[in-house]
Parts: structure tokens; sequence; C-alpha cells
């Protein structure tokens, strides 16, 4: 039972010391009730979950196995490569469908969601992708903007009757695919959830609510990221026209023998090792969008840093938002965004070296760190890269038309760490001149690289 107690945490130097402590400091019962109450599993299912989730005894349950296994599949090497593929595959899809003549008018938030959506889901579930319907990818965007609600989970079918049934139907999608054997054809990631259920006893129904819950960690950041990076580099024309330059050096443009226009590749791993300051843009994005609080269960008395005792069974909280905001920690600029900031240059080489490991929170930090965060970093950057090659945007609202206003963040939203925008943007997509025409396709070479990203 809770005490009642809170510890708001700010230090790197304290944060680091209860990372180091995951056993004292336990994310799991965090995860756990957050887990149930968004896929209300059957008791068997609870009782799974709950199952041994720090290792007691020397014995291990379904939570760390599964996560061990999703670990695995999302390192840097072949298997992420092969969910990559298919992934980026999807986006040079979708970014094929804005080229139309005379442009195409979209609110750049829902656009940003519905791309992140398709290819992510498309690449994890395979051809059964139960997000294919497009009412499913509307009911999941419908529960995770009534999270709040859902997470109260008190008679949700009363409190929050548009949320619980958008729930209820992406229920169903999922038992559908599995009954029809949609994993047979799913990525690795799907695949070791699915063994892992099955060596547990869990039921289909369980599967398919524990596989809703398990998709917010797959779309509800990586969407508002992709939003907010694209409305960074549009909205500063010197910003856009460097990275423009970034990404065309590492372009690959061959002539087809049939006259029919070029072949445009850009070759991801190139895109990881050799656009410093769009990778950079990307970070400082995630710097200060993100506002997340790593949440801990004090498991037992314990003295940390041998300075402060926190008592059993209170809750820690670091605040990544306040952490991304200290001068002492990113120097006098720390409250305006630099798209230079993490770019290694000798003029803030110093700073950078000086800077704790544990400050930058966008993917949290320790045994919990984003297992999908080279997933997702691959997935928003290559959609920029490929956005800002191929079109020009032009927003349509919010003042004379061309200028960019950027919308507040929607601080009410409690289901994701970057938050959404408060509304939309309405913007005009066209074709940019002279890279019309022709295919447009990523690459990759067998030279093993991975994104240099921080974290804490």
């Amino acid at each position: 039972m809770l005490t009642g107690r809170t510890y708001v945490v700010n230090s790197p130097d304290l944060i680091t010391a209860i990372q180091r402590a995951p056993k004292a400091f336990s994310f799991d019962p965090i995860i756990t009730s957050v887990s149930e109450r968004v896929s209300i599993p059957s008791k068997h299912g609870i009782d799974a979950v709950r199952y041994h989730p720090n290792g007691e005894n020397g014995q291990w349950g379904i939570t760390h196995d599964t996560i061990s296994a999703m670990r695995a599949t999302l390192t840097p090497g072949a298997i992420l490569d092969g969910m990559n593929e298919k992934m980026l595959a999807n986006v040079s899809a979708m970014l094929d469908g804005l080229d139309c003549e005379g442009g195409m008018v979209v609110n750049l938030f829902a656009w940003a969601r519905h791309t992140i959506t398709r290819a992510s889901t498309d690449a994890f579930f395979g051809p059964l992708n139960p997000f294919k319907p497009p009412e499913i990818e509307e009911a999941f965007w419908t529960m995770e903007d009534n999270l709040t609600m859902i997470l109260l989970n008190i008679a949700p079918a009363i409190t929050t009757p548009k949320a619980h049934r958008a729930r209820e139907a992406c229920f169903r999608a999922f038992i559908s695919y599995f009954n029809n054997n949609g994993t047979d054809d799913a990525s690795a990631l799907v695949k070791v959830r699915h063994e892992n259920n099955t060596k547990y006893g869990i039921s289909v129904e369980d599967r398919a609510h524990f596989e809703v819950s398990n998709v917010f960690g797959i779309l509800v950041n990586t969407a508002p990221a992709t939003f907010w990076t694209i409305c960074h580099i549009y909205s500063s024309p010197l910003l856009l026209e460097d990275i423009r330059k970034e990404v065309a050096d590492i372009l690959r443009t061959e002539t087809r023998p049939d006259g029919s226009g070029p072949v445009r590749t850009i070759e991801i791993t190139k895109l990881k090792t050799a656009c410093p300051l769009l990778l950079s843009t990307f970070q400082e994005v995630l710097r200060v969008t993100t506002h997340g609080v790593s949440v801990r269960w004090v498991v037992e008395d314990t003295m940390l840093a041998d300075r402060y005792l926190l008592k059993k069974d209170s809750i820690i909280q670091m605040p990544s938002a306040v952490i991304h905001a200290d001068t002492a920690v990113w120097g006098p600029s720390a409250k305006a965004f630099d798209p230079r900031r993490f770019m290694k240059t000798p003029q803030n080489g110093d700073e950078q070296a000086k800077r704790h490991p544990a400050a930058f929170r966008a993917f949290g930090g320790g045994l919990t760190l984003c297992p999908g965060r080279h997933f997702a970093t691959t997935e928003v950057v290559a959609v920029v890269a490929m956005l800002v090659l191929r079109y020009d945007i032009t927003p349509l609202e919010g003042g004379s038309e061309g200028a960019w206003v950027l919308p507040r963040q929607d601080t009410n939203n409690v289901g994701t760490s970057v938050l959404p925008p408060v509304s939309d943007i309405k913007v005009r997509i066209t074709r940019r001149e002279g890279w019309e025409g022709g295919k447009w396709a990523f690459t990759r070479s067998e030279e093993a690289a991975k994104f240099a990203l921080s974290s804490g």
C-alpha cells in the first residue's frame, strides 16, 4: 500500500544512483499496474504478469522473459535491420502518396500519426496487421487521447464510453489476428512475445489485450516526435537549407535505361553516420518536447547515495522537463532550441564532455532505457530525410500563409513522454522544384552502423 510519500528527484547524480539499484527502486510494479488497467486481462493474465517480476528467490516470470526477448530483437543487428527494412519501405510508400499535381492539403499531426501507425504496425505485425482497417487505427488513437480515464479504471463503460468502445474494438481486432495465425508472418518482436505467451499458458483473449497495451510503446511517442521534428525544421529556413544539403550529400541518383526518370536512394547507414545536424536536431526536439516522468517504486527502506532515506512503498518521480531545462546541466541556453546542441563541434565539445550522462531523459535510463529507441530514431529520421528532399511544406493557418505558428503542447496528455500538440496545423505539401518524378527508396549497406544517441 502507498504511504502517500512521493520523492521528486532532479539531480542527475541521484538519478544514476537510483538506476543502479533496480531491485530497491523498481519499475515493475508501476508498469504492471499500468498494463493491467489498459489491458484489463483475466485473473490468470494478471497473476502471470505479477509473478516474480524482480526475480524473487532466483525465479523469473513472463514479464522478465518477454522484456529480455524483446530487447534482443531491438538491439542493432540483423534482426532489427529486417524490421527496419520493412518499415522503411512503408515510409517510402507513404511519402509517395504525397506526390500529386498541385500538392496535397493535410493536417500535419494527423498525417504524422497515420504515417507512423501504418509504417510501424505493418512492419511489426505483417500482412494481417490489425491496424489496416482505418476504424481500428482511429480506435487506438481515440483510446490514447482518453488514456487518463482509461487508467482511472472506474466503470469505463460509463465514465469514458467512447474510449471503452474503442479499446474493445482493438481487442477484437487482435483476437482475430491471433485466431488467424497472424504471428506466422510477423516480425521477430511479435513472435517472441507470442512464444512467451504460449510458454506461460496465456489465452488468446489475454494475448490480444496485452498486445493492445504493447502498441503504446510502438506508436505514442514516435508520432509526436515526427510532427515536432518536421515543425522545427520547416519553420527555420536556414536549418531546413542546411539539413537538405546534408541529406543531399548522401543521396545516390541513377538514371534508368528506359528514360522514365531517376532512381534516388537514401542509404540508411550513411544517414546514421553522415548527417550529424539532422540527428542533433532530432535529439534537441526530444529534449524540448519530452515531458515524461520516470517513476520507481521503493521496494524497501533504502539509503540513497548515503544521504537520503527513502521509505518503503513510496514513489520516486524523475521529471524529464525539469532536468532538460536545467541551466546547470545544459548551460545558459537550456530553455532555447539549439539544433546543433548535440553535434560534436569545437564550439560545444567542452559542454558535451561536462554534461552528465543521465541528463538526457528522452529514452529513460538504466534497465528501463527504451529498447525501441533505435527503431524509432531510424523511423523519424528517415521520414524527415526523405520529406525535406522531396517536398516543400506551407502552413495555411495561424497567420499569413507561409508563416509557421507552432501550437502549444498538450500537457494534459498522460499517455506519452513526447507531448502531442493541443491543435493541429493545416499545411499544403508540394513537390520541390527540380526534385519531381522518378523513384525514391531507402537502401542499406552491409556495414554495421547505429545512431549515436544520447541516453541516460
